[in-house]
């Protein structure tokens, strides 16, 4: 029997392992590049909100365009700092890929988008807003956030509960003013 011959498994694995470290100073700047938009985004997100609310302009209005630029600013920050790690790499490439599975991600992705879409006509309509103590489809208590997906509400026993915003978009809501509960 002849001896088993691993040289080219060993070229094979020092050509990756040698590939990993050249790529190394590249990961540590794409790192340091999406650390710095997290920053930018969570700055931007407050100076947004805050300008938004002195312009007098609704709070749900304010939330949703400071999320809106909060997520803009990390995806770009995500973009840049994968051109970074990969300089091959276009954004052009990944729409290209998205689009292909854009059905099937609709699909997967149904409930959530319907409770996305419901979060932001929740929060530009504003039938409620944050510290009102609302009751639907049984749940009781003082709104704490309005999420794109979801509204944080704490009850009177003092739990979180997560309501999705396609349940309160599409179920009658009893709001009562400021903290108030109603007798």
């Amino acid at each position: 029997m002849p001896p088993i011959d691993f040289s080219n498994a060993w070229k094979s694995g020092i050509r990756i392992i040698n590939t990993g470290i050249a790529l190394l100073p590249n990961f540590v700047l794409a790192i340091m590049v999406f650390v710095l938009f997290l920053i930018l985004a969570s700055v931007s997100k407050s100076l947004t909100r805050r300008f938004t609310l002195r312009r007098r302009t609704h709070q749900g209005v304010a939330i949703l365009i400071s999320r809106l630029v909060q997520t803009s600013i990390v995806v770009l920050g995500f973009l840049i700092a994968l051109s970074v790690l990969a300089p091959s790499f276009q954004a052009a490439d990944l729409i290209k890929v998205l689009g292909i599975g854009t059905v099937a991600i609709g699909f997967a992705f149904q409930n959530i988008l319907q409770n996305f879409l419901a979060g932001i006509l929740l929060l530009v309509s504003e039938p409620f807003q944050l510290g009102d103590f609302i009751s639907v489809t049984g749940i009781e208590g003082n709104v704490d956030d309005i999420q794109a997906r979801a509204t944080v509400v704490t009850t009177k026993e003092g739990r979180k509960v997560v309501i999705p915003n396609a349940v309160l978009f599409t179920n009658p809501v009893a709001v009562a003013g400021n903290g108030t509960s109603p007798r």
